[in-house]
């Protein structure tokens, strides 16, 4: 039976949330049984504004191994405001951080309000537009509205990644 770890290729997780409290004090076992399993590179999520300046001192720690991603995820969307914009545009200057996220569109529990999820992923789309960075998209139960503001950026970004529930 072919095993991942046996395969002749290198593999990337792009969804690493090494930045919950759960992994503090294992962080390097991670990565060792990540190396094991052939995982070579992994992209550390930004969910909040502190969450990214988290995922990006990882990046800076294990360089070439761990990348990270900038934004506010849609639990999150209430505390999207100038201030976390600005820390946002700055995190993602740095060349460690590949992606504008996790961002999107979350109706399924309503964590925060919809007008507040819709105003942070227009601003996180425009982000990424301005800066030519791809998207790192979350979305549940929102589709239509999601579509309808992935539009406007369609040709104006250069990949997206969408995960769905």
């Amino acid at each position: 039976m072919l095993r991942f770890a046996d395969a002749p290729m290198d593999l990337i997780d792009i969804g690493a949330n090494l930045t919950h409290e759960s992994f503090r004090h294992d962080v390097d076992a991670v990565l060792a049984r990540a190396h094991a399993a052939n995982v070579a590179q992994m992209l550390v999520t930004g969910a909040s504004r502190a969450g990214s300046e988290q995922a990006l001192a990882l990046a800076h720690a294990h360089p070439g191994v761990l990348h990270a991603t900038a934004g506010v995820h849609p639990h999150h969307a209430i505390d999207y405001d100038a201030d976390t914009e600005a820390a946002l545009r700055a995190l993602l200057h740095d060349p460690a951080v590949r992606a504008v996220g996790e961002t999107g569109l979350d109706y399924y529990r309503n964590y925060a309000p919809r007008a507040a999820q819709l105003r942070a992923f227009e601003q996180q789309l425009a982000l990424a537009m301005e800066l030519g960075k791809p998207l790192f998209l979350h979305q549940r139960e929102a589709h239509g509205d999601f579509i309808a503001l992935l539009k406007t950026a369609r040709d104006r970004v250069p990949a997206a990644v969408v995960h769905c529930f």
